[in-house]
């Protein structure tokens, strides 16, 4: 009896700890959400929050590709032969790169006319979405750092730097006063490089080739 009330308690901290990491990482995905109401006057607040739901087609088309490759590239990970990973990772980063790249057209194509629907000006809503929308094709430079990281075992470390780079855009914002949404824009964007620029170099301890790099890899062949 004392032994299943050792393991109820356990499973339920287990479960406790899962849902505060949940939180913490969705606070620091959108961190940016949270602030900008504070500094930015309420017409650009609309403008920023519905540019910024259009950029997330992006990572959430990204997500559903990851989904389905994800349980594969642990067991991959986790062999003693790491050839097949690695040969692995290059062709999800090459998938990533492709999917991420035409999905970036097809916001900057399509969201400019929700602009006109919504009613906001069209310059300032399309100059904002150009630099989210640079932020979220990371990817396309870095590869699937986050799908990778968590490949390797190493999402604990990728939770770290998401906290700490939002936390660095949380300071930049405060520190400078930004009262521009494009300057939010361009400070998550440097957050969001300068995260997955640091999981693509510690990927590289494990050979992957980032982004378009992994063309070099000497198992992929485009002809």
């Amino acid at each position: 009896m004392g032994q299943r009330i050792r393991l109820s308690w356990r499973r339920m901290a287990r479960m406790r700890l899962g849902e505060w990491g949940g939180l913490f990482r969705f606070v620091a995905r959108y961190v940016d959400l949270l602030i900008v109401p504070w500094f930015l006057e309420p017409i650009v607040v609309w403008i920023y929050v519905s540019a910024r739901v259009a950029s997330l087609c992006i990572p959430l088309t990204l997500f559903l590709l990851g989904s389905r490759v994800a349980r594969q590239l642990s067991k991959l990970a986790q062999a003693q032969e790491q050839s097949g990973f690695q040969s692995a990772a290059a062709r999800v980063n090459l998938s990533y790169l492709m999917v991420c790249g035409a999905m970036a057209l097809f916001v900057m194509v399509g969201a400019p006319n929700l602009a006109v629907i919504l009613g906001t000006p069209k310059g300032l809503y399309s100059e904002i979405l150009v630099w989210l929308v640079v932020g979220q094709s990371a990817p396309v430079l870095f590869g699937a750092t986050g799908l990778l990281m968590h490949a390797v075992e190493r999402g604990a470390f990728y939770d770290m730097l998401l906290g700490l780079t939002a936390l660095l855009f949380l300071a930049a914002t405060v520190l400078f006063d930004v009262r521009d949404g494009v300057m939010v824009a361009q400070a998550l964007v440097a957050a969001q490089m300068t995260q997955a620029g640091l999981c693509a170099l510690l990927l590289t301890q494990c050979g992957v080739w980032p982004g378009l790099t992994s063309l070099l890899h000497k198992e992929i062949k485009l002809f």
